[in-house]
């Protein structure tokens, strides 16, 4: 296949996959499902357009993918929000996975008849929820802020737990008589002490180099940043450290402390992030063949080990581990239901194949059919259970960036936009009748597609959209002026 053939398909596949997003919203189903489903009617089981099956290769690029949409996630982590559901997501992201991961292999090893190494392994593949299923979910949906921060901290901090608990069951299955469980506590301590210790130093390093370094065009600064978020997974896991903490503690370092061009970066990192989700999850259909998928004895163990993570495992899971916190039963009902399994565990998944652990290839049809069918259940099912629950919280006002005024070394203004509902205190008010501090400025009023030039006179109505000028890094008094007319 030649290379104009390659990027013709690919660029095929990128567009299907992005139009079915509109689809997604109006099915009510997650969209790694849908990019999935391009990738199966790409591969050679289907059409028969791209033959893939390079398991090593398949690692090495999920890998890259869920490195960036680690650090995009961190990058888009407020502190004051994550600190709050810290002790809580961690609790899930340990005690959570390994409740998971326990009944999970119980059910495998006493009803499936599976050994204990297939049956532990087969555990902690599907023991861990996916950031990027649950970011993707979660993003634009109104739900209550404690629970989807909690959410959110939980998938980014259990990728490392569920990369331990594999390799470590993998060598078990490999090799039983060697496996030691003492030996795998301390290295599970080892792992994510020091995957902490340099998320936290390589984001210092790269926040005071990008403050401080004068690049010759503004048009690196994304580069710089992309290339600290890949020196940081690499560093920890050339150290055998957990390289997917490392990543996403370096994204929350770059979000909670003054970073130049900030917004240009986000909104990079955000892009980039998309990219490698639409590319992972197609590149994850290919490696699937439906005929092999659907063997009878693939569908019923699948099924079984479904039915077990989504009525006992994942809410056994979250009660434990919310018990010594104040969660109460209707948070707990959404978290359960919004723990989607995605990526990961089938990135996992390789790992017995790339190993040489005899028979991982059905292993690896059971995981998949498994994640595909959680997701498809939970993410579906997640807006009614929200809605049963009444967590639907309002929409937060959208404070969105659009144009920054600064030097390369000293950011000072920007200008951001503020949406206007209908019936709020300032609906039908001329904006010389609204207060507002002197250091913030109405430039523009959008109005059905059509720009305003705001003067003293001009009377807002609902629906709006309002561009402010603004010294940088005033979010919190843009959002306490909006608060106090009624926005």
């Amino acid at each position: 296949m030649n290379e104009g053939t390659v990027l013709l398909l690919a660029g095929i596949l990128l567009l299907l996959a992005i139009v079915t997003t509109k689809f997604s919203v109006r099915l009510n189903v997650p969209t790694l499902i849908l990019f999935v489903f391009v990738g199966i009617l790409a591969g050679t089981d289907v059409s028969g357009l791209i033959d893939f099956a390079d398991f090593e290769q398949a690692r090495l690029f999920g890998t890259i993918a869920l490195v960036i949409i680690l650090f995009d996630g961190g990058l888009n982590t407020k502190w004051r929000d994550f600190k709050t559901v810290l002790p809580a997501a961690l609790s899930l992201a340990t005690v959570g996975v390994l409740v998971t991961t326990g009944l999970i292999a119980g059910v495998a090893h006493y009803l499936l008849d599976f050994s204990w190494p297939i049956a532990l392994l087969i555990g902690a593949l599907i023991g861990s929820t996916d950031a990027a299923a649950v970011f993707s979910l979660l993003n634009g949906r109104p739900i209550d802020q404690k629970v989807k921060h909690t959410l959110e901290a939980e998938s980014g901090t259990n990728d490392p737990m569920a990369v331990f608990l594999t390799i470590l069951f993998t060598e078990f299955a490999l090799d039983p008589a060697a496996f030691s469980a003492l030996h795998g506590i301390l290295l599970l301590f080892y792992e994510m002490g020091l995957g902490l210790v340099i998320g936290l130093f390589v984001g210092w390093l790269l926040t005071s180099l990008m403050n401080r370094i004068q690049l010759q065009s503004s048009a690196l600064y994304p580069t710089l940043l992309i290339s600290g978020a890949l020196l940081s997974y690499g560093v920890a896991t050339s150290l055998h450290a957990s390289g997917f903490l490392a990543v996403y503690v370096t994204g929350i370092w770059l979000s909670n402390h003054d970073l130049i061009y900030r917004d240009i970066l986000v909104r990079f990192s955000g892009s980039l992030s998309h990219l490698a989700e639409v590319g992972m999850f197609i590149m994850l259909g290919l490696l699937v063949f439906p005929r092999q998928l659907f063997d009878p004895q693939t569908l019923f163990v699948s099924g079984i080990i479904v039915l077990t993570l989504i009525l006992v495992a994942r809410p056994l899971a979250v009660y434990l581990s919310l018990l010594p916190f104040r969660y109460n039963f209707r948070e707990q009902s959404v978290i359960t239901a919004a723990g989607l399994r995605g990526a990961v565990p089938i990135i996992l998944a390789t790992y017995p194949l790339s190993s040489g652990l005899p028979d991982a290839y059905p292993l690896f049809n059971i995981v998949f059919f498994t994640v595909m069918t959680s997701a498809l259940l939970q993410g579906t099912a997640l807006p009614w259970v929200v809605k049963l629950m009444k967590l639907d919280a309002k929409p937060t006002i959208d404070i969105e960036p659009l144009i920054q005024f600064m030097t390369v070394a000293n950011p000072n203004a920007e200008i951001v936009e503020v949406s206007v509902p209908s019936y709020c205190r300032i609906d039908g008010k001329t904006l010389q009748e609204i207060e507002m501090p002197q250091d913030l400025l109405v430039v523009a009023v959008i109005r059905q597609n059509a720009i305003i030039t705001p003067r003293g006179k001009t009377r807002l109505i609902g629906g709006d959209q309002l561009l402010i000028l603004t010294p940088k890094q005033s979010e919190e008094r843009i959002r306490k002026l909006i608060a106090s007319l009624g926005i």
